[in-house]
């Protein structure tokens, strides 16, 4: 159930934060393929990135890569979330309310790795999804 809802969570997080995560991608991607001062700036700021972004694109180009983002978010966190919350039904984290510090560590450190390793996949198409798709 842990993973369940912390997938859905994290995808309510994921349609907030992902204009964002649109215009932090197309910033750094502008100039990219040419030497330093040799490339015309097309985002300012992070203000001037939402307007021109929305103004050339439209304002759903702001959400381009909702969909990979949202399955990215799913699996990562759900799969993080599901994992820690059996170590804890285990009592492998400690017992009957006592919790070791550095078993919470490693608990916290392999649910991590094991939700990145299956979201990773999701998160390079997510990052694809941003790049140049223009009208």
């Amino acid at each position: 159930m842990e993973l369940l809802i912390g997938g859905v969570a994290a995808c309510c997080a994921g349609v907030v934060t992902n204009p964002f995560d649109v215009v932090k991608t197309r910033m750094q991607l502008q100039g990219e393929l040419r030497q330093p001062g040799k490339y015309k700036i097309h985002y300012k700021n992070i203000l001037h990135a939402f307007y021109a972004v929305s103004k050339a694109d439209g304002i759903l180009a702001l959400q381009k890569g909702l969909v990979p983002a949202l399955w990215y978010q799913f699996v990562m966190n759900g799969i993080r979330l599901g994992i820690y919350d059996n170590f804890e039904k285990k009592e492998l984290i400690g017992k009957s309310g006592e919790v070791s510090a550095i078993k919470s560590v490693v608990a916290g450190a392999a649910a991590g790795s094991i939700g990145a390793f299956f979201g990773s996949p999701f998160y390079m198409v997510n990052i694809i999804s941003h790049r140049y798709y223009t009208k």
